[in-house]
């Protein structure tokens, strides 16, 4: 079988798993990771700096065979992030809306400490990160969470920060947290053609960067705002107005029907404001308005 640029790294796997140690050893050192294997081998290459053709030609050099047991214990645990050191790794559990409860953070500082952890860090995803684990350890230390893995890498939904909204914040224009919860337990870790970013603001102050995402809700005294295309990264994009003024009962709806046209036009690994570039905004704007007037 001939490989391409373009078939994800788990498919490769799939089709001859004794790629794993070409790979390893030109420095792709997360083929555990369930996130990381949904990348194409060209996206691989670009998140490691290395030679697309380069990896290419290593992959379709192999022989057909099965893993060896050197490359299975280099291959990164379930769940975990490689650090620095290229020896230890960390870990983010999902804590849906950045809400924990008291019993969430004695877990997390638990482990951090069973495990003796380097730091505990809290990202700007609104997660905590325990750092600088052993690779031994990321089993047991996910048994003892007993929580499901952060979406910090792959093409998916990755994080959807919520602010405090009108629960708690003095500023909070909108309830942001029951709505929140909804758009993560909906959105969270679903597979799209490029890694996409949700924020959920209660007010024009936009703590929680409901400009700089991929698809971003700010609450009005009137209703709820959408942007969509924005994006940080090399090339930074500010998130453009879609809809204005939304109820609550239209924001998922509408949310939808983003994401839907996302996966319908996007190529892969492009990100949501690079399709609108390259097509427009119309296409999308009409296709909401139709569901809000539906």
């Amino acid at each position: 079988m001939k490989f391409t640029l373009e078939m994800k790294l788990k498919d490769i796997m799939a089709a001859n798993p004794k790629t794993v140690e070409a790979m390893q050893e030109l420095g792709l050192h997360c083929l555990g990771c369930p996130f990381s294997v949904n990348e194409t081998l060209l996206n691989a290459a670009q998140m490691h700096k290395l030679d697309p053709e380069k990896l290419l030609t290593a992959v379709n050099s192999v022989e057909q065979g099965e893993m060896s047991d050197e490359a299975k214990a280099k291959a990164q645990p379930k769940g975990a992030i490689l650090q620095m050191d290229k020896k230890t790794y960390a870990i983010a559990p999902h804590i849906p809306a950045g809400v924990a409860t008291p019993e969430i953070l004695r877990k997390i500082a638990d482990v951090a400490e069973k495990y003796n952890a380097a730091a505990i860090k809290v990202t700007s995803a609104q997660r905590i990160a325990i750092v600088g684990l052993d690779p031994a350890d990321i089993s047991n230390a996910w048994d003892d969470l007993g929580m499901d893995p952060g979406h910090a890498i792959g093409m998916c939904v990755r994080s959807v920060k919520v602010c405090p909204g009108k629960t708690f914040c003095k500023r909070g224009l909108q309830e942001t947290l029951g709505i929140g919860m909804e758009i993560d337990k909906r959105y969270h870790g679903m597979s799209l053609p490029a890694k996409f970013k949700i924020g959920i603001a209660g007010c024009p102050n936009k703590c929680t960067d409901s400009m700089n995402v991929d698809l971003g809700v700010m609450g009005t005294s009137k209703g709820y705002h959408v942007y969509v295309g924005g994006n940080g990264g090399v090339k930074p994009r500010s998130g453009d107005l879609l809809v204005e003024n939304l109820q609550a009962d239209e924001l998922i709806p509408v949310m939808d029907a983003v994401v839907e046209y996302f996966k319908e036009h996007a190529k892969p690994q492009e990100r949501l404001g690079r399709m609108i570039d390259r097509i427009g905004l119309d296409g999308l704007h009409e296709t909401v308005i139709k569901v809000i007037n539906s």
